[in-house]
């Protein structure tokens, strides 16, 4: 891959089901090396328990989250200005549990996570209705039905409560 510079450009938006995704450098501008998002969390959001085959390096930008690595039961404490690898495949999750929308750059290696995201989330174009991420999101009415179905066709594993508990 060659060096490069990529300015500022109107950035695709995506709402996987409780962030808001920003896609700021997406995997086709790196040949496939890496993909680089901006990710909004509401407060009490965040992905169920999980492996992938991408490598992540959250940094975060405000707001307070807990990250669990492997061990379920010993989550980690991350605010602004934290920096949380996650090597390929390891079990882990993320929950904003500050009381303000969190904000987080996301790195992933090797990018194949943006396919995965702009297949099951929701492009807010302009015009679209933008969920409101300073309030905790209404769990009922998410619909993570397409989030599980997809999610092996990019060796996507969830581990729910009921699983490992």
């Amino acid at each position: 891959m060659k060096e490069q510079i990529t300015k500022q450009q109107p950035y695709q938006e995506l709402l996987v089901l409780t962030n808001l995704v920003k896609l700021i450098v997406p995997q086709e501008n790196t040949g496939g090396q890496y993909a680089i998002f901006e990710d909004n969390v509401p407060p009490l959001g965040g992905p169920p328990p999980h492996t992938h085959p991408d490598e992540e390096v959250f940094y975060i930008l405000s707001g307070e989250f807990e990250f669990v690595l492997n061990d379920l039961t010993n989550p980690i404490r991350a605010v602004a200005g934290s920096v949380v690898h996650i090597p390929s495949y390891a079990l882990h999750t993320f929950k904003n549990i500050g009381k303000t929308t969190g904000k987080m750059i996301t790195i992933v290696t090797p990018g194949n996570l943006e396919n995965y995201f702009r297949e099951v989330g929701q492009s807010l174009g302009k015009g679209s209705v933008r969920p409101d991420l300073s309030v905790p999101p209404d769990f009922a009415k998410l619909d993570p039905t397409k989030f599980f179905e997809l999610a092996p066709k990019y060796d996507i594993s969830f581990y729910l409560p009921e699983v490992v508990g």
